[in-house]
């Protein structure tokens, strides 16, 4: 592994920044303040110099934003065992050190990891992408089992290196817990008929996945020991939202004051409720510290997402303390603005009357008025929220 070169850097800045633990999350009206708040921006971290060239210009420019969620696939820093190459974060890091701003490690692993994983004995499980709004919609596949040792073993490992090097950077304050993915960040896995039908041939999948979140939340948090732990909610296979809720409740129970919950299906199309992710933000909003992703983009992809007052409703509705947007929108100073005027207008008013406001002007809309989401039934799909 490379020489921690940011770590001249790191330590000074150290000196008194420190997130206390907090009692137990039974009593978490005492939490300690939120590590993150405001707007960030997705980034996925490229080799690509235009790319970072490009992400260099529009950050600078853009002084909406409060942090960047940079986001590195596994198998594009590490191609042989034990031996990653962080170069390409570092870059995108250090472009981030020029102008003080906060990040966000989302690393991962699902239908990113490493091709010698496999080679070395991991147990593998083969599907097919389902969500049509991929470009690889319907293309083979590769995960690992979650609980494949080989697999944790490789997985825990990179874990530590990334600890070493990124966990003393003040401005690394946030890292995803990942450990059992499909294609993202998210707690999906394949859940086709068929794909059920094969978790079930490997025993009580339930209890072995819990066992993998308990791990990877000691790993994440032993690793980054000062960093918020973000879980990203969905639909784990065929189990109840109650699976969920147990992964939360032992992060809460370890790590109080840094564990957090994230909805990745944020909408502008109706209101929220009854979405299952974002049931359980609201359930835990007054013990978990908790925030959203847009599910889709704001100016590119309005039918899908929906408008940009709607979507703040629901934010300010589940008391969001940070909203995630996707990376066109994040660097649009444009987008990124208006967003963020209409959501200190909703925190202003708050919820109930800012739902007045949008109902008066004409700019609310009823779950019946979904009209893409009605659209996409007549489709056959499901892409709302649960199409990883």
């Amino acid at each position: 592994m490379q020489p921690a070169k940011f770590s001249h850097i790191f330590r000074p800045l150290l000196c008194g920044l420190t997130f206390a633990t907090a009692s137990p999350f039974s009593v978490f009206a005492e939490r300690e303040p939120p590590i993150r708040t405001g707007l960030w921006v997705t980034q996925q971290v490229s080799e690509n110099a235009g790319a970072l060239d490009a992400f260099a210009s529009s950050i600078r420019a853009n002084h909406q934003l409060t942090g960047v969620c940079l986001h590195v696939p596994w198998k594009e820093v590490e191609n042989e065992a034990g031996k990653p190459d962080f170069s390409a974060i570092d870059k995108f890091v250090a472009v981030l050190h020029g102008i003080g701003m906060k990040y966000q490690l989302g690393f991962k692993p699902g239908a990113s990891t490493p091709p010698f994983v496999y080679a070395e004995g991991a147990q593998s499980f083969e599907t097919r992408v389902t969500n049509p709004h991929r470009a690889n919609f319907g293309e083979a596949i590769v995960i690992p089992v979650p609980w494949d040792p080989i697999y944790q073993r490789n997985f825990s490992q990179v874990i530590a290196q990334l600890g070493e090097r990124y966990a003393s950077d003040p401005l690394c304050v946030s890292v995803v817990l990942t450990c059992a993915n499909l294609l993202s960040a998210e707690m999906h896995l394949p859940k086709r008929g068929a794909d059920l039908a094969k978790w079930k041939a490997l025993g009580n999948y339930e209890e072995k996945l819990l066992d993998v979140y308990k791990k990877y939340t000691d790993e994440w948090a032993k690793a980054f020991p000062r960093q918020e732990i973000s879980l990203h909610l969905s639909k784990v296979l065929d189990l109840p939202p109650q699976f969920c809720e147990r992964v939360i409740d032992y992060g809460l129970s370890k790590y109080p004051a840094r564990f957090s919950i994230q909805n990745c299906q944020l909408t502008g199309r109706r209101e929220d409720t009854g979405m299952m992710t974002y049931d359980l933000v609201q359930k835990y909003r007054d013990r978990a510290h908790h925030g959203f992703q847009s599910l889709a983009s704001l100016a590119h992809d309005s039918e899908r997402m929906g408008s940009i007052e709607i979507a703040v409703l629901n934010v300010v509705h589940a008391q969001g303390e940070y909203w995630e947007l996707w990376h066109g929108d994040g660097l649009s100073v444009e987008t990124s603005a208006a967003v963020a005027r209409a959501w200190e207008e909703g925190r202003r008013l708050g919820y109930d009357a800012y739902k007045k406001k949008l109902i008066s002007e004409g700019e609310y809309r009823a779950r019946d008025e979904d009209y893409y989401r009605a659209k996409s039934r007549r489709r056959g799909n499901t892409a709302q929220t649960s199409a990883e």
